[in-house]
């Protein structure tokens, strides 16, 4: 069961006051293991400052191709952040983590909360509700998928893992559902854990504290022999606001402690205290996790994973049709596991829990999830083939939280999305292993719709010499369906005057949809200029369709009792709209034994072919958003091509770590985007030019990190996040984020 955390007016100190003695706790400890380890003779492994440009450039990633590899030789776009990069500037949680690498947009929405998208693909179509997340880029841990089904994408808030747990974050950007199933549709991102490193004990732990009541505590505590490890970890969040204020977006002002809102069609809501339990909460999470390690033989691997999360946040969700910023919650575990026995690699996986996307009567929901895979290696020579079969199903089931009869709830049901996949990869090597060649086709067959849909990667590396490799790669991605387009039954009274009854607008479900499509074609280019200095260029060009959204269509009668009705459904429909999207992405390292300077950027154009901003069909009746439907529909846009204004056309950043002596690191990182113009769906339901349309301006981000070793394993650090104080907010009318201060120790024994 969801706790209402902050129902309480007192919840907000009793939660910083628990956060203050975690921080005490951990400190303390930290410290008397951090004296008693110090008097320990061990074998100091390198520094990471010490690792050369080709150190670097060979940092070994698994996600590309399912096994391990350089990153110099991958055939796909991809790159790797370590623990070290993480803990070296500072970062907080995985979600800022991630505006270290290249091809990421990274808006925060509220303190340590953030809209991810790779490489855009937002806002599609524009003038849409919120979807709250990227529904096309598949997030993993450990290679376990963490996507949420109700629409697709990642809640971030709910991984049951944190900072202190990652070892590497690896990301393949472009289609990879050859590899990994649908959902890679504009990549993968693949969190790595952490392990012990050598036998006897482990311990890690860090503490963060500072603005606006920001408390971030992790902990992990293990031990490996030679033959197995167990690890067990825990990690803490919590975040206040920097404002208490609210935008309403039917009066298009902020409002601080509102009574009441008003709702997109003027009807007043009174259960504010229901929706926003605790105004001054951005996130409060914790969780705990057991890694469970058995090796008795070289081939032969095992690892078992469990864990439990509890979170609750104010983050852009579900749409509420009153603000942005929704109240989130859920309580969820998982298991998973892995098996590596010669030739052959297994993984299952199960998900389980409770979940509010917003705290409006109904929106909540209990889910299932269970992902399956195996694959059978198979090597001779310069070939090596590679088939497999995965499975994946969800099951969502809102009737114990809603009242069936009425439809209070969001689907009103028990809805399943099953998919089944058959793979097979392959990879040949020839020019004295120069050229290398890789194909994979994967057969995806879902319950809705009842199709098979086809995808495929066809990649290429030439490698001139040791230091120069180009690369090419034409892939396709399909996305599954959803919970919600698949099963949705909601309706909504409104009383329309034009013809003088209640007008009840039906949201019906939809399933037979055309599932979102990416084809991609993307060249590139890795190479070691010098021996300080390397550069990243790739150049994609990527095609989707099949986008869809709520559409008005023909109204009929309905009686109900004495009463007639006249229902208009909203039904979920695949739009003509096409989206192209052209870029360049450039990553450059720069590396002396004492300076590290990693600069990256993307420069793209995303064009919007046949948009239409009218959402109903032609045969739709007139009404107070669309007056003339039978030449104003989704078809009216046919031909036209508009400029995506909602993904900026310049982003990424740069991260500079200098080493001032042994114990000293300074590290300032920066992080970019150019502006743009976000349109919700209030802007075609007031349509007066204001309403629902949001111009976001460029903006820096600049931080910086002090870290100093007091003693062999401790560093305390201090940062400052947006020393430039920028307070324009980055994402459609929600919180603005200023300058902060934190301090605290990262301790690795």
């Amino acid at each position: 069961m969801i706790k209402k955390i902050g129902s309480d007016p007192k919840s907000t100190k009793m939660k910083n006051r628990t956060g203050k003695k975690i921080f005490l706790v951990l400190a303390a400890a930290t410290l008397m293991v951090a004296e008693a380890y110090s008097q320990i003779d061990t074998v100091k492994a390198a520094a990471y400052e010490d690792l050369s440009l080709k150190d670097l450039l060979n940092l070994k990633i698994v996600s590309v191709s399912k096994n391990s590899e350089s990153l110099f030789d991958a055939p796909l776009s991809a790159s790797v952040i370590t623990k070290e990069d993480i803990r070296k500037t500072g970062c907080t949680s995985i979600m800022e983590a991630l505006r270290l690498i290249p091809g990421m947009i990274v808006r925060e929405q509220s303190n340590g909360n953030y809209d991810i998208h790779l490489r855009g693909m937002d806002n599609v179509p524009p003038n849409s509700p919120f979807d709250g997340n990227a529904t096309t880029t598949l997030v993993m841990i450990d290679s376990r998928p963490i996507y949420n089904y109700l629409k697709g994408g990642t809640f971030w808030e709910t991984l049951p893992v944190d900072i202190n747990d990652v070892e590497k974050i690896e990301e393949v950007r472009g289609p990879a559902a050859a590899l990994y199933g649908p959902n890679a549709v504009s990549g993968v991102i693949n969190i790595i854990t952490r392990q012990a490193e050598k036998n006897g004990l482990y311990l890690v732990a860090n503490a963060k504290q500072g603005s606006y009541q920001t408390f971030i505590n992790n902990a992990s505590v293990g031990f490996r022999s030679k033959k197995w490890s167990v690890v067990a970890s825990g990690n803490y969040q919590g975040r206040n606001r920097t404002q208490t204020s609210y935008f309403e977006m039917y009066r298009n002002r902020l409002l601080n402690n509102p009574s009441y809102f008003i709702g997109l069609l003027g009807d007043t809501t009174s259960n504010v205290n229901e929706l926003y339990p605790d105004p001054s909460l951005a996130m409060e999470k914790y969780g705990g996790n057991i890694f469970l390690n058995y090796h008795p033989s070289e081939k032969t691997k095992i690892y078992l994973t469990a864990g439990v999360q509890h979170s609750m946040a104010q983050t852009v969700s579900a749409e509420n049709g009153i603000t942005p910023l929704s109240t989130v919650a859920s309580d969820s575990r998982y298991a998973d596991l892995r098996v590596n026995i010669k030739k052959i690699t297994a993984q299952v996986s199960y998900n389980e829990g409770t979940q509010i996307t917003n705290f409006n009567p109904g929106n909540k929901y209990d889910f299932h999830t269970l992902d399956a895979n195996i694959e059978y290696n198979y090597t001779k020579g310069k070939f090596s083939l590679k088939p497999g079969l995965s499975y994946r199903s969800a099951i969502y089931d809102d009737t114990k939280y809603s009242d069936i009869i009425n439809k209070t709830g969001i689907f009103n049901g028990r809805g399943k999305i099953t998919s089944r996949s058959a793979s097979l990869r392959g990879e040949y090597k020839l020019i004295k292993n120069k050229l290398r060649l890789v194909a994979g086709l994967s057969a995806n067959t879902f319950n809705y719709p009842d199709t098979t849909c086809i995808s495929y990667e066809f990649a290429t590396t030439y490698k001139l010499n040791k230091n120069h490799l180009f690369r090419a790669v034409y892939s396709r991605s399909p996305r599954s369906s959803t919970i919600y387009d698949t099963y949705i039954d909601q309706t909504i009274a409104y009383y329309q005057s034009g013809y003088k009854k209640f007008t009840r607008y039906a949201v019906e479900s939809n399933k037979n949809l055309k599932l979102l499509t990416a084809d991609m074609l993307e060249i590139g280019y890795r190479g070691s200029v010098t021996r300080t200095l390397s550069i990243d260029v790739e150049v994609f060009d990527i095609r989707s369709k099949n986008y869809n959204s709520l559409v008005n269509n023909a109204p009929y009668i309905k009686l109900n009792g004495g009463d007639t009705l006249m229902i208009l459904p909203l039904v979920p429909t695949n739009l003509p709209l096409t989206l192209r999207q052209q870029g360049i992405t450039v990553s450059i390292i720069y590396n002396r034994k004492k300076l590290q300077v990693k600069p990256f950027v993307t420069v793209q154009q995303s064009r919007a072919k046949n948009y239409s901003p009218f959402l109903n069909m032609a045969d739709a009746p007139p009404g107070p958003i669309q007056l003339n439907p039978a030449q104003n529909n989704i078809y009216s846009g046919m031909g036209n091509t508009v400029t995506l204004k909602s993904t900026p056309v310049v982003f990424g950043g740069v991260v500079v770590n200098y080493v001032l002596t042994q114990k000293f690191n300074f590290n300032l990182n920066a992080y970019y985007y150019a502006g743009q113009t976000y349109t919700h769906v209030s802007n075609t339901v007031f349509n007066d030019g204001v309403r629902g349309i949001d111009h976001i301006p460029a903006k820096l981000i600049l931080n910086a990190n002090v870290s100093y070793e007091a003693v062999k394993g401790l560093q305390l650090f201090c940062s400052a996040k947006n020393m430039l104080n920028n307070k324009s907010r980055e994402f459609f009318k929600t919180d603005a984020v200023p300058f902060m201060l934190l301090g605290g120790l990262n301790f690795t024994f």
